[in-house]
């Protein structure tokens, strides 16, 4: 690892940090019937980005031997559900919960590597109505709508 990748992945930890902390914050914007889950995933995702900050300025300033992968690299199955996650929180609000979260279950999939479409569908339709029916249906509790439903 380079001098120079040492100092992007810094950045990038920074960045992170801010980002999970911005969205946090929005969670905090949602009904407080249901913004408990929300809140809880920006969270996690805040306490992950400033381990990660902590790791990049615990590391000295060197470059590492050469074929050793660099920290980004092995970070990147963690920057996509990063990334993912803050999608989904953000389209949360516009979307509503029911689409924006079988957009999200669906997308992770084929993010990931699932291929096989009737699955990924069927998979999302029962998660979703599970959602609805033990959260809607029974408990009673209101989950954010958005623009489109």
């Amino acid at each position: 690892m380079t001098l120079h990748s040492q100092k992007r992945d810094r950045a990038l930890a920074v960045i992170l940090v801010l980002l999970s902390a911005a969205l946090l914050a929005q969670s905090f914007q949602y009904p407080a019937e249901s913004s408990q889950f929300p809140r809880f995933l920006m969270g996690v995702q805040l306490l992950f980005s400033l381990v990660f900050l902590v790791q990049q300025w615990r590391l000295p300033l060197e470059a590492a031997p050469h074929g050793q992968p660099g920290v980004l690299t092995s970070l990147v199955p963690a920057l996509k559900v990063f990334l993912v996650t803050s999608l989904y929180i953000l389209a949360i609000d516009y979307l509503g919960y029911f689409v924006a979260t079988a957009a999200f279950l669906l997308g992770s999939m084929a993010l990931f590597g699932a291929r096989r479409l009737p699955v990924m569908l069927l998979v999302t339709a029962c998660f979703v109505a599970l959602t609805y029916a033990l959260f809607v249906a029974f408990m009673g509790v209101r989950l954010p709508q958005g623009l489109l439903f």
